[in-house]
């Protein structure tokens, strides 16, 4: 995965995980751990981060991806929809948003 690739990856999963509006330990603990994944690091760790955004055009990140992080991003997202125990509506409903991006 390109830099650029792995910034919008953890944009988009990180927009999964504020879709409900909080940001809980598990959640927050979860993006750190894709973005140690990833191998993504100080100032690049950085704006990832600056770039969550709940309002954010999901399909211009999605459309900007490359093939293999096209590949891996929906099961990223179902795990992160999933990390607190419960996906909420908001939640599910951005996964299935993007599901259908992806399958396009």
């Amino acid at each position: 995965m390109t830099p650029d690739d792995q910034k919008r990856f953890v944009q988009i999963v990180g927009q999964v995980l504020i879709s409900d509006g909080i940001l809980g330990d598990a959640e927050r603990e979860h993006l750190d751990r894709v973005m140690d994944e990833l191998g993504l690091q100080g100032d690049a760790r950085k704006e990832a981060l600056r770039g969550i955004d709940v309002d954010s055009p999901v399909e211009e990140r999605v459309q900007a991806l490359s093939g293999e992080a096209r590949d891996q991003l929906l099961a990223a997202v179902e795990r992160a929809a999933a990390v607190d125990g419960e996906a909420q509506k908001a939640e599910t409903q951005l996964v299935e948003q993007l599901r259908t991006l992806l399958n396009a």
